[in-house]
């Protein structure tokens, strides 16, 4: 029996040995694109999806619009997530804060792998320092820390940022 077969035969058995909800529990692990992860307006990106952010992690959003750009807040059991939108509706930054992290892959978009690197970075640095996570490049600027059960983070594309916007306003 080849090795194909053998995973192939694998997944049958266990598929017929659980119910309609194990199933799907299964195949989402097996298959991780089958999941539904919840979509974030991604930095850098447009607006349209900050109404799909909302149902898909369950939060009530409110907005609170500023003279250049606004802010749409997304607060759900225990995190809150902004989005700061320009007038144009581009997302020039985002920020977080609550007991997990939302999933920064999402968030960051484009971003995501300049954030992974600088973070593998710091993890490989000699002598080992603790505490936040802080790098900025010509484009983007990312801050995350906290402790447990408080954790925090923002992260702003500075092409994207209004004039009026300084790095203290983006909480």
């Amino acid at each position: 029996m080849t090795t194909a077969n053998c995973g192939a035969k694998r997944v049958k058995t266990l598929i017929s040995r659980y119910g309609a909800l194990r199933r799907v529990v299964l195949l989402s692990v097996l298959w991780p694109g089958l999941a539904p992860w919840p979509a974030f307006a991604a930095l850098g990106e447009s607006d349209a999806s900050v109404e799909a952010d909302r149902q898909s992690v369950g939060g009530v959003r409110t907005s609170a619009p500023e003279s250049s750009y606004s802010i749409e807040t997304i607060t759900t059991t225990g995190l809150t997530i902004r989005e700061y939108v320009t007038t144009d509706g581009m997302v020039f930054a985002v920020s977080w804060r609550g007991v997990g992290v939302p999933d920064l892959s999402l968030l960051l978009g484009g971003y995501f792998e300049e954030y992974e690197n600088a973070r593998l970075r710091s993890l490989r640095q000699e002598p080992k320092v603790r505490g936040p996570l802080a790098f900025a490049t010509a484009d983007l600027i990312v801050e995350t820390g906290g402790h447990m059960r408080d954790l925090w983070g923002r992260a702003v594309l500075r092409p994207l940022m209004p004039r009026s916007v300084t790095l203290q306003d983006i909480q």
